[in-house]
């Protein structure tokens, strides 16, 4: 069941998700972005993952984000680890895509980013609720502020809704992240046919 469960959420959370609708609709508050999610083979890292991949539409060939996303689950969450990848990611731009740009991933050394993990929970069948890790950890150098995360995201089959927000680590302050509401993703392609029982 626990299995069942857990390939049910990579489905969901798994493709290609694009804003631009909603960048179009209001261009000056948000810019047109596309986020790739792409299951790994099992024998990757041997456990559940994605590679992930953030960009902007204008300038598809320098994502702003580019990490490995390990999937577990306990007590009733759907845990998502943030792992950096360090080394010359560049040559694994576009595997989202093309999965033989990932053919050499596993020789990548990986860091996980303390305190960044996201918990989904299912609110309703076939919809899930996530928030960063508890304890305000997830920090992240913006400037000369050193911030601690908030991310809040609703996704299912079809959309993706994300808010993230950094706040100054002594003062609380909110630093960075969107005034004028949530990104509103829509899913433009899945990868389905490499999630099954066997992945």
């Amino acid at each position: 069941m626990r299995n069942k469960s857990l390939l049910e959420f990579a489905k969901i959370i798994s493709g290609v998700f694009s804003n631009k609708k909603q960048a179009l609709d209001n261009p000056k508050n948000f810019a047109h972005i596309q986020i790739h999610v792409r299951p790994l083979f099992l024998k990757t890292y041997k456990c559940f993952a994605f590679y992930t991949e953030q960009r902007y539409q204008h300038d598809i060939w320098n994502p702003y984000r580019q990490s490995i996303n390990k999937l577990s689950f306990e007590k009733e969450f759907f845990i998502l680890s943030n792992h950096e990848i360090i080394g010359n990611k560049e040559r694994l731009t576009g595997g989202a895509l093309d999965i033989s740009r990932l053919d050499n991933l596993s020789t990548f050394k990986l860091s996980k980013k303390s305190g960044c993990s996201m918990y989904f929970k299912e609110t309703n069948s076939g919809n899930y609720s996530g928030t960063m890790e508890p304890g305000c950890c997830c920090i992240i150098q913006y400037g000369k502020d050193k911030t601690y995360v908030k991310s809040e995201v609703k996704v299912n089959k079809n959309i993706f809704i994300s808010e993230d927000s950094g706040y100054n680590i002594e003062t609380n302050k909110k630093v960075w992240g969107s005034e004028s509401g949530p990104f509103l993703f829509k899913k433009i392609d899945n990868f389905d046919c490499f999630i099954d029982e066997h992945w």
